[in-house]
Parts: C-alpha cells; structure tokens; sequence
C-alpha cells in the first residue's frame, strides 16, 4: 500500500509525521554534535562542530536517548498511517494495545540497531542478517499486533525466498544517506549549516520513502492459505500480547 491509496486524510496525517520526523532528526544531529564536542572526542580528532547546544555531557545525553525514541514512535505512526487495517491514532485498538505497539517499536529499534552494531563490528555477517531483517520486524510490531518475538518468526518465514529483494531495498533505502556523509568527509566546501540541512533532509526523506517501501513490503510477502489469504495477520479483537 502507498499514500497514493489512502485517504486525503491519511496523507494529510503523514505529511505531518513527515515535517515532525525533520525537527527530530535535526534535532538528534545537532544534539550527537553536542556529545561528541562534551566528550572531547571532536578536539581528540582536530573536528570543530559549529552547531552545538548549551547541554552538560549528561543532557546531551539524555536528549540524544529522548529525540532517537521520537524517531522511532514517528516512523511506527508513519508505518500505521500507510499500513491497512491499522491507524496511527489506534482507531479499531484499546489504548493499552496501541502504547504497547508503539513501545514494542521503540524497543525493535533501539535493541535492533545496537545487535545490529555490534554484529558489524565483530562478525560482518550477522550484522548484515539483523540488517535485512530489522525493518520488518519493526514495522510487523508496529502495525500487526504481534508480540517481538512472534514479529521475528513470522519475519523469517515470510521473507524466505524474498531476501534478495528485501536486501535491495535496504540499499536503496541507506545508498544516498551515506553517499552524502561520505561527500561530506571529504570536502569542506560548504558551510556547516549547509552541511547539516542536506544532511537532516535526506536522511528524512530516506527513512520516510524507507518506512513506506518496508510496509508495502512487509504487506505483499507473508503466508498464505491454499486459497489466498493472508493469514499473518492478527485479526480484528483477537488478544495481542508483549
């Protein structure tokens, strides 16, 4: 599903997420500048960030945790808003099941990226497998009910045979981010304002086509009945669990 089939509504709620999910990746930015400068590891390595706010090491810190939580419930909200059978606002869903879709978001995205991290850096092939997987298992939590651990089997039984596409769209999805951090390496022909306004849109606009790419996705993969249907899905008023 695409916003092109959604209602005027929908598309207006997710321009919305959009220009929300601008101020917090700037945000976010300008505050890992502001840790990395408090740290002292920008002066151990000769760097100079211009944009840097008035926060201790601990409040930089602390609102680097906050803004890279509102990351993560923006794109589950975009992820619901794009998604069918689901609603950002949790229409259809007690409030209990939509803090705990959103929570169990949060914590895909941080304990995902970090396993992800860390596989990377020791063993580059499990790093890469958390990779492929992450963003289905972020959006399955976000839109589908499930619990994490039931997002994560059903995310290996439904992208069988589909990895190769999967690992296109991540490239796709991380290809022009990293092209433009890499540019921006290794020149210094524009301003550090400059810098960090193509940096903070792109990334945006990246993790915004991302999101949406991985819910059409997570949507036209799955497991079916020998007639068709999906059956992947939590249906309508059936209990959902952490």
């Amino acid at each position: 599903m695409t916003l092109l089939g959604t209602s005027d509504a929908a598309r207006s709620r997710a321009a919305a997420l959009v220009a929300a999910l601008l101020v917090a990746v700037a945000t976010w930015n300008v505050l890992l500048n502001t840790l990395v400068a408090r740290t002292g590891i920008a002066s151990s390595m000769q760097i100079v960030y211009d944009l840097v706010v008035p926060l201790s090491r601990t409040g930089a810190a602390g609102g680097l945790l906050a803004a890279t939580v509102a990351i993560a419930v923006l794109l589950a909200a975009l992820a619901r808003t794009v998604a069918p059978d689901v609603d950002a606002l949790g229409a259809g869903e007690t409030p209990l099941e939509t803090a705990l879709a959103y929570g169990r978001a949060v914590v895909v995205a941080l304990a995902g990226t970090l396993a992800a991290g860390l596989g990377l850096a020791l063993l580059v092939v499990p790093g890469l497998v958390v990779l492929v997987h992450l963003p289905l298992v972020f959006v399955a939590v976000a839109t589908d009910g499930t619990s994490i651990l039931q997002a994560v089997e059903r995310t290996r039984a439904r992208a069988r045979g589909s990895r190769p596409r999967i690992a296109a769209v991540c490239l796709a999805v991380v290809a022009v981010p990293l092209a433009l951090a890499v540019i921006a390496t290794l020149t210094a022909l524009v301003a550090p304002v400059v810098e960090l306004a193509l940096g903070v849109l792109v990334t945006t606009a990246a993790a915004a086509a991302g999101i949406v790419a991985f819910t059409a996705l997570a949507n036209s993969l799955g497991e079916t009945t020998p007639g068709g249907s999906r059956t992947d899905r939590v249906a309508p008023g059936s209990s959902r669990q952490l």
